[in-house]
């Protein structure tokens, strides 16, 4: 009797921790070409840093597909599709974080500077990952056809393309 209730309750756990993984999708209803990202760096420090991913898309199997969330290097992003050229292209944009400068008091009398607080490093806040991927791989969330169940699929073979890295200068 006790053995039989404690299989039942190992299937049912077993059964309960499957529901929380993220299936992914071997044969979603699109195609793509070779994606792509570029890693960006502003002119001013403040300006900040990041990276933008474009995913082209070949075809559309099926209509009715909504794109949702790229899952790129640890990060997430929602998506926009966008139409360049008569092409269709998935693209993200994943921003670090700014630098901001704390406010600091400089005066000739040192005592006055008591209140300065010395710098501290910046952390990574790190989000809870459902995805165990390669950095050429990206894991793409999408709805099909209205429903409200999110679908997963992966995208491989990401090229780099040469970095941006802008001017301080304003354009003339």
């Amino acid at each position: 009797m006790k053995k039989s209730l404690y299989i039942a309750l190992l299937s049912l756990l077993g059964l309960g921790s499957c529901a929380s993984q993220k299936k992914i999708q071997t044969n979603p209803p699109f195609t793509i070409e070779t994606p792509s990202f570029q890693k960006w760096t502003a002119g001013k420090e403040e300006g900040g840093s990041g990276l933008d991913v474009k995913i082209p898309i070949d075809q559309l199997k099926k209509e009715n597909i909504t794109f949702k969330d790229l899952y790129f290097r640890g990060k997430v992003s929602a998506v926009i599709t966008e139409t360049i050229a008569n092409k269709q292209y998935i693209t993200a944009k994943f921003t670090n974080q700014k630098f901001t400068k704390p406010d600091i008091i400089m005066h000739a009398d040192p005592r006055k500077e008591v209140g300065n607080q010395p710098p501290m490093p910046q952390k990574d806040e790190k989000i809870d990952y459902p995805f165990e991927l390669a950095d050429d791989e990206a894991v793409i969330s999408y709805l099909e056809n209205n429903s409200n169940t999110l679908k997963y699929t992966k995208i491989t073979g990401f090229k780099e393309k040469p970095a941006l890295i802008y001017s301080s200068k304003p354009m003339n």
